[in-house]
């Protein structure tokens, strides 16, 4: 495999968002309004970006097929900040223009060029794995439902694309390097988890989580990247089957 076949795989998701059924006229409750709305207003804006930065930085790799693919990545992550949006509008809440937990992420995959911005994008990639799941058990409203369970099928082949893109940069470090990234990633995921819960802990506990299992859920998904940087398992799936599975899980 290679990053044309990622470039391939983002352009025929181009059209996930088309089946959903827009036309909900049931709107959340005051209870939900109050569980969800500052935390959904968050990951809406931690979803929207330019990635001007991420594509100068893809650039370090030497390959033409990986920056295009980044680009058409950072179209599917817009996606998501468009439904989100469009679902907060539809419900009339705001819009965050700042929110200091986004503006840190920001500015560490700004600083710590391409290894360090996949290694951020992956981090939030694994929280968002696990958040969208309560978010969907947080509301009875379909179309947040139908929105979550489409994000998070994105998701998934999120964390395999970031955790396939390490793979290719580690094979140019030597062990030791490598070793000391991968110690770094384990101390910023644990930090980024205690973070969430303090910042999101009403949708995580609406979701049925506590901070243990929301800590081990996250931690689960964290090694399932961990095998695939270290090639011990596939990154790239046969997709028709990812659907399913998240259904059964969330």
């Amino acid at each position: 495999m290679h990053f044309k076949s990622w470039e391939q795989y983002f352009l025929s998701n181009c059209n996930h968002f088309d089946h959903i059924d827009w036309n909900e006229s049931r709107s959340l409750t005051p209870g939900e309004r109050k569980t969800i709305a500052a935390s959904l207003s968050q990951f809406q804006r931690g979803e929207h970006s330019e990635g001007k930065h991420f594509i100068q930085f893809a650039g370090s790799l030497n390959d033409e097929s990986y920056t295009s693919t980044v680009k058409v990545f950072i179209k599917e992550e817009q996606d998501h900040a468009m439904v989100l949006g469009k679902f907060m509008e539809m419900q009339g809440m705001e819009k965050l223009r700042h929110h200091w937990l986004d503006a840190i992420f920001r500015r560490l995959r700004i600083l710590a060029g391409l290894e360090g911005t996949v290694t951020v994008l992956l981090t939030a990639e694994i929280i968002a794995m696990v958040y969208y799941k309560a978010l969907y058990k947080a509301t009875r409203s379909e179309l947040l439902q139908q929105l979550c369970t489409q994000i998070l099928v994105d998701e998934e082949m999120h964390l395999r694309f970031q955790s396939y893109t390490l793979q290719q940069v580690y094979s140019r470090k030597s062990r030791l390097s490598v070793g000391f990234s991968r110690f770094l990633h384990k101390v910023l995921m644990a930090g980024t988890i205690v973070m969430v819960w303090a910042t999101h802990y009403r949708v995580v506990k609406a979701g049925g989580y506590t901070l243990f299992s929301f800590a081990r859920e996250n931690w689960f998904e964290f090694m399932k990247c961990e095998r695939m940087i270290k090639g011990k398992s596939s990154s790239f799936p046969v997709t028709g089957f990812l659907h399913h599975a998240i259904k059964i899980t969330v």
